[in-house]
This record gives C-alpha cells, sequence and structure tokens, in this order.
C-alpha cells in the first residue's frame, strides 16, 4: 500500500475514533443504526436533552457522519456510509450482545 494512502487512512481512521469517543454520541449513533430518528426522538430513546444532543447532532454531520432529511418542521437524522455503521455493529457486538443491553442495544 502506498505510505501516503495510508497515512490518508490512518487519520481519517483516527477522526472518527476520535468522533466515537464520546459516550453520548455513541448512544446516539447505535439508535441511528437501528433506522432513522428525530431531534426529539432520540432525546427520549438516550435521555439527552435536545440543546446538547443537537450539538453532538451538529458536530456528527460536519464530519460527514449522520445526514438529514426534513420533513415539514422535523429533521430526521441517520448514518451516512459503511464505516460508520460497521464500527457501530462490531461495538455493539463486543459490549452489548448479552443481557446487559436493553431492547434498544443501549446498555442498561
Amino acid at each position: 500500500m502506498d505510505l501516503e494512502l495510508m497515512r490518508e487512512n490512518a487519520a481519517q481512521a483516527a477522526g472518527l475514533m476520535k468522533l466515537l469517543s464520546h459516550p453520548h454520541r455513541m448512544m446516539i449513533l447505535c439508535e441511528l443504526k437501528q433506522g432513522e430518528c428525530s431531534v426529539s426522538e432520540l432525546s427520549e430513546k438516550i435521555g439527552i436533552p435536545q440543546s446538547p444532543l443537537s450539538q453532538h447532532l451538529a458536530r456528527m454531520r460536519h464530519e460527514g457522519v449522520v445526514t438529514t432529511r426534513r420533513d415539514a418542521q422535523t429533521v430526521y437524522y441517520s448514518l451516512l456510509g459503511k464505516e460508520v455503521g460497521a464500527v457501530v455493529s462490531l461495538l455493539y457486538e463486543l459490549y452489548c450482545s448479552d443481557s446487559s443491553c436493553g431492547e434498544s442495544g443501549l446498555p442498561s
């Protein structure tokens, strides 16, 4: 593999890992792995007030991890890209595949 390409890929992977390093963002991504959600749905499901939740979502949108769809006044978020879904799936398998997680896939 070309060294420059390897550096670019390593930087991209490190950026994703840095983004995933916050527990609230991990919880958001676990929920979005199940399908798209509005901010109010996410807030209810993971117990984060809408203001900080919106800040996390804005950062993830800026980083290209989530995308949005507007329906009237409601904005729906979903995962963008296979890489994020694959990493979230692997982490789910490692940390939530037993009874320690609730129906949503989040740790109890």
